[in-house]
């Protein structure tokens, strides 16, 4: 079942071709990566269990470090980089590494039991996820945890969309999704466009709230997905069940994700105009700037391909299909 629901995020594709946007750069060492990180002076791109640095000015190779395992130095199954202060936090499953920003290995902090992961800093301590099976329901909690990873509260409780155990997966019915900035921690959970923000000791600030008229979900959206999964090897075998265990909303979530870069809140939208989609600004105080739409390609329903901002400039990592590499793009915030 675990990899039933696994294909089944993998293969749901949104995308349509390459982004409408001037390509800087072309990566031939990465095969398949994950996450991407543009920082004034490196790029860190992951792929599985290992993080490649390149310079962000010649868009060189510098290095690459970490291989999967449970001792210091490797990590099971993923890892995020997340650039703080004057280290690097490696987040991977169950456990935290702090490296240098050349990519040197500092120390390691695991977490005490349970499925556990990305942790984001909020001041001295850490803000997680993670996932329990309780009474046969699935339950998805962001949590508090001090400087050791070590549970003080939990902040956020819900059943999870995904119900292996009780043979229901609902797709895109709604958002989870957590970011840390400036002592701040912001929460999108649900289908409306609601942010909410709390300070450092996890007290509620304010609520980022919007009038919004969601996206439609119709019978051609769904109908994408299930020819998607059909057409491919690896999960055409599993598409009976999948369409009895799929439970698909009336409308997208108001938001995608949310992230923030150069001092600012983005939050992304389903609305679409040919290859650009919606992006609401909002500065460090919860204030409104401006909307617009941005040239973007997703990998899958959830996810896009990686991406960065830096400098008021929105970077994407796509792979070229016919050459087999991944060029980055370059798109204008204005």
């Amino acid at each position: 079942m675990r990899k039933i629901i696994g294909l089944l995020m993998v293969f749901m594709i949104m995308g349509s071709g390459l982004i409408q946007a001037k390509k800087v750069a072309t990566f031939t060492d990465i095969l398949k990566p994950g996450r991407m990180v543009i920082e004034d002076d490196q790029i860190y791109i992951t792929e599985d269990t290992t993080v490649y640095i390149y310079s962000s000015q010649d868009y060189r190779f510098i290095k690459k470090f970490g291989k999967a395992g449970e001792g210091p130095r490797e990590f099971l199954r993923f890892v995020i980089v997340i650039p703080h202060q004057d280290h690097l936090i490696i987040n991977s499953f169950g456990k935290i590494s702090l490296y240098t920003r050349e990519g040197e290995f500092i120390k390691e902090i695991k977490a005490s039991g349970g499925i556990n992961f990305n942790y984001q800093p909020l001041g001295k301590n850490y803000v997680g996820v993670s996932i329990s099976l309780e009474d046969n329901t699935r339950y998805e909690s962001i949590n508090l945890y001090d400087s050791q990873l070590k549970k003080i509260k939990t902040i956020l409780k819900r059943e999870s969309d995904t119900q292996p155990t009780k043979n229901v997966i609902k797709i895109l019915n709604s958002t989870l999704q957590f970011l840390t900035f400036e002592n701040k921690l912001y929460i999108v959970e649900g289908k409306e466009f609601v942010i909410k923000v709390y300070d450092m000791d996890v007290k509620e600030l304010m609520v980022i709230k919007r009038d919004y008229d969601r996206v439609k979900f119709g019978e051609a959206d769904k109908q994408k997905i299930f020819k998607e999964l059909e057409s491919n090897p690896r999960t055409k075998q599993y598409l009976d069940v999948l369409k009895k265990m799929a439970v698909f909303p009336d409308t997208y979530p108001a938001i995608v994700s949310i992230f923030q870069r150069d001092d600012f809140i983005y939050a992304m939208t389903f609305r679409r105009q040919d290859d650009t989609y919606e992006f609401f600004i909002f500065d460090g105080n919860g204030n409104f700037l401006k909307k617009i739409f941005i040239p973007f390609v997703f990998q899958t329903a959830m996810t896009p391909y990686p991406f960065s901002i830096k400098d008021g400039k929105l970077y994407q990592l796509i792979e070229n299909e016919e050459t087999e590499e991944w060029e980055l793009y370059q798109s204008e915030i204005k």
